[in-house]
């Protein structure tokens, strides 16, 4: 089986929020099989200072979602790739010709810095 990468996105941010977009750039349907952060900066899990990042497909379902609150999120180490868990399925993993997934991190508290880049492999899907 033939697997692709799609063009990897930077999100960043120090005081603000950030919204970025990953797309399709192929003339066929593809279907996400990894979506993983390579983080520059290092982030700490904290209580009340926190980013969410989440990632939806077109229609608006969500893909995967990561967090750094101490509760139930995970930090992330500059240089070491953190594979998200999927949490969509069947044609929420598929991505158009064209379309986009948008990736959102959303801070909580002052939140840390971040500087991550969004890796997302996919399948094609060929017609037949």
């Amino acid at each position: 089986m033939e697997i692709k990468a799609l063009p990897n996105i930077i999100v960043s941010g120090t005081d603000a929020n950030d919204t970025n977009y990953i797309s399709n750039p192929y003339p066929y349907t593809v279907r996400v099989r990894k979506l993983a952060f390579m983080p520059k900066t290092s982030v700490a899990t904290h209580a009340s200072n926190y980013i969410t990042t989440t990632i939806t497909n077109a229609g608006g379902d969500t893909l995967a979602t990561h967090g750094t609150d101490s509760a139930t999120g995970s930090a992330l180490t500059a240089g070491t790739e953190k594979e998200l868990t999927l949490s969509g399925t069947g044609k929420q993993l598929e991505i158009a010709a064209g379309a986009k997934m948008t990736v959102a991190v959303v801070k909580s508290g002052t939140g840390p810095a971040f500087n991550t880049q969004v890796i997302a492999v996919v399948d094609p899907l060929r017609a037949s």
